[in-house]
C-alpha cells in the first residue's frame, strides 16, 4: 500500500490523488484487500499479514523521555506486532527499537 501511495504522490496531482483513493475505498473491511488502521484501533483485531510503518517516535530512547510515555509506546508497539497471524513486516526503525528494548531488558536484569 505504501508503495502505491508513493507512486500516486509522485505521478498524480493532489485532486486526482484524492479521487483515486475515494474510488478504491470500500464500505466494509471484508471487501478490502488491504486495511489501513492505527495501532490503537487494531487492538483486539488480527490479520494474516501486518506491516508496521514508521510512525513510532524516533526519540524512544532519549534519556529524558518520561518512563510512562516510553512504556506506552513500547506497549503500543507490542500490540501492533501481535496483530499478525502469519506474517509481520517491520521496518529498520522498528528492528532498532526492538533490539534496544531487548538490550535494556538485559541490563535491567543484571
Amino acid at each position: 500500500m505504501l508503495q502505491s501511495i508513493k507512486i500516486i504522490e509522485k505521478f498524480t496531482p493532489l485532486p486526482k490523488k484524492v479521487d483515486v483513493l475515494r474510488k478504491r475505498t470500500v464500505d466494509t473491511e471484508e471487501e478490502a484487500s488491504i486495511t489501513v488502521t492505527t495501532a490503537h484501533r487494531a487492538k483486539g483485531l488480527e490479520w494474516d499479514i501486518v506491516e508496521i510503518n514508521n510512525d513510532f517516535p524516533n526519540n524512544l530512547f532519549d534519556p529524558n523521555m518520561d518512563k510512562a510515555a516510553f512504556r506506552d509506546e513500547v506497549n503500543l508497539l507490542y500490540v501492533s506486532a501481535t496483530r499478525a497471524k502469519k506474517t509481520l513486516v517491520i521496518n529498520k526503525l522498528l528492528v532498532n527499537i526492538l533490539a534496544k528494548v531487548a538490550e535494556n531488558e538485559k541490563t535491567a536484569k543484571v
